[in-house]
Parts: structure tokens; C-alpha cells; sequence
């Protein structure tokens, strides 16, 4: 199954997006000195986020790191909100293109599947702090939809969304599968799940986790028998099965050995009919 793994790129916002796709390349000329200087910045900035949170972080904290007057600093970041973006930009692009390098080499709903789970289960195993960043102070903001985050997730996640498409072609899946809501599910589950993780509580094993997700995923939650039967709950006046008869008929042997009162004989279920090892038991000396 070959296919194009290429992320759909990220759209424009609307004017109020203009100081959002500000980089630091756009402000100033082009010199390697200013692009040092920007990268020294950006590293400062991904410290203070990392260790104090975005809001708890100062631009002229940042400034202090690096050395520099705060004035320098938007010189070349407009805002501190053009700092934050920048440093997740530097978390994502990398993190999408991995993705997409080894997404083109994998085939086969389960394999591809497996795989994107597993690899964003280790962006919150290997970038815990970051990952807080992004879920209590960049995902619960009310801009969140018009931000540069919201646009490169929807990319991140697009090889989702591509997976489940070609498996929908492929017949691997149903036709009326809602690719979106297996998106929804895949890392809204994932994100929640991770919760306690990202705070210091517990830890789990990466592998075992994406293999039992992909089957959860793909096989549901009933048991096998149920999914064989269509997941539908037994009728009233469905035949018992083999074991339930034989659990039925050695009770009773067993209170005609014991002799029990009549009372308690009457009240045990009568069996529908005899198992065979039931009767090699009669016919047995």
C-alpha cells in the first residue's frame, strides 16, 4: 500500500494570526550572528517554559539567561507568545518529519497504527515538561483554535487520519468508519491516560502499552465469545451451555450421595439434558 506521508501544511489564521507567524529569520536581516543570537534565545526560553511554566516566565528572565537586555530579546520575538511558539515549533517540525520518514515505510492498518501510538506515547515518556506546557497552558487557552499549536497538531495527527482512510479503502475497515472520532479516540485516550504520568505519578512500560492500545482499538473490549456472538446479551430462554448442564448434574449426584433434605434438592435448576461425560459417569461401575 503505497502512500503519500506527507503532513497537510499548516493554513493561515486571519490577520490576528500575523505576530504568531512571526520567526526570528522575518525579523531583522538574514546574518548567521542574528541567527546565533536567536537560537540562544529560544534555548533560554525552552528552559524557563520547561522549568517554571509559560505564564511563570519572564521575558526578562529569559534575557538574564542569555545574557542580553530584555529590550534585544523582541527585537526578536514581537511577545513572549511568539517565544513560546517558536520553541514548540522546534518540538513538532522535527517530531513530523521522524514521523513522516518512518511512516512511509510501514504498511498495514495494525503495523501503522501501532506505531503512531507508540511514538506519541514517548513524546510524553521523553518530554513530560514540554508536554504540560502544551496540555494546561497552550491547549486550555481560548485562542487555542487560531494558534500555531493547533495547526501543527492537526499535522501531527494527520498520519491518523491517513491510516484510517486507506484502511477504509483497503476493506480493513468499514466504509462509514469516522476517521475523526478514531483520531479523537486514539489521542484524547492517550492524553488522559497519560495525566498521572506527566506528574510524577507511576510509569509505564511504552511497548506493552502501544500493544494492548492497538488491540483495544482494533478487537474492542468484549471478551472473544461475545464478539462472536455480535456482542449481544443472552436471551431468557437461551439453552444453557455445555458447562452450566454438567455443573447441574453433579450437584444433583451430589445430593443424592449426601442425602440433602428434599427442600434443598427442589431447589437446585434441573439440567436440560444429560451431557455425554455425564453419562459415561452413570454407565460406569
Amino acid at each position: 500500500m503505497k502512500s503519500n506521508a506527507r503532513s497537510p501544511s499548516s493554513q493561515s489564521g486571519g490577520r490576528g494570526r500575523e505576530a504568531e507567524k512571526v520567526t526570528p529569520i522575518a525579523v531583522g536581516k538574514q546574518t548567521p550572528r542574528r541567527m546565533r543570537r536567536a537560537a540562544e534565545i529560544l534555548a533560554a526560553a525552552r528552559e524557563a517554559f520547561l522549568e517554571k511554566g509559560f505564564e511563570r516566565s519572564s521575558v526578562s528572565e529569559i534575557a538574564a539567561r542569555v545574557g542580553v537586555v530584555e529590550g534585544l530579546v523582541y527585537a526578536y520575538f514581537p511577545t513572549k507568545r511568539d517565544l513560546l511558539n517558536e520553541v514548540l515549533r522546534g518540538m513538532y517540525e522535527p517530531l513530523i518529519q521522524d514521523i513522516a520518514d518512518s511512516f512511509a515505510r510501514i504498511h498495514g492498518l495494525r503495523s501503522r497504527l501501532r506505531y503512531l501510538v507508540w511514538r506519541h506515547l514517548r513524546v510524553y515518556v521523553e518530554e513530560p515538561s514540554l508536554s504540560r506546557i502544551v496540555l494546561h497552558e497552550v491547549r486550555t487557552s481560548p485562542e487555542y483554535f487560531k494558534s500555531v499549536l493547533h495547526d501543527l497538531h492537526v499535522r501531527y495527527t494527520s498520519f491518523l487520519l491517513l491510516t484510517v482512510r486507506e484502511a477504509m479503502q483497503q476493506g480493513e475497515l468499514p466504509a462509514d468508519t469516522d476517521a475523526e472520532t478514531v483520531r479523537s479516540m486514539v489521542y484524547g485516550g492517550i492524553e488522559h491516560r497519560m495525566w498521572s504520568l506527566l506528574y510524577g505519578r507511576g510509569t509505564i512500560d511504552v511497548e506493552a502499552m502501544a500493544d494492548s492500545y492497538t488491540a483495544m482499538l482494533l478487537n474492542g473490549i468484549l471478551a472473544p465469545a461475545e464478539r462472536a456472538r455480535g456482542g449481544e446479551p443472552a436471551a431468557p430462554g437461551d439453552s444453557p451451555s455445555q458447562g452450566d448442564i454438567e455443573r447441574r448434574l453433579a450437584r444433583l449426584e451430589r445430593i443424592v450421595a449426601e442425602g440433602l433434605p428434599r427442600a434443598e434438592a427442589a431447589a437446585a435448576p434441573a439440567p436440560s439434558a444429560p451431557s455425554a461425560a455425564a453419562k459415561r459417569r452413570r454407565k460406569s461401575p
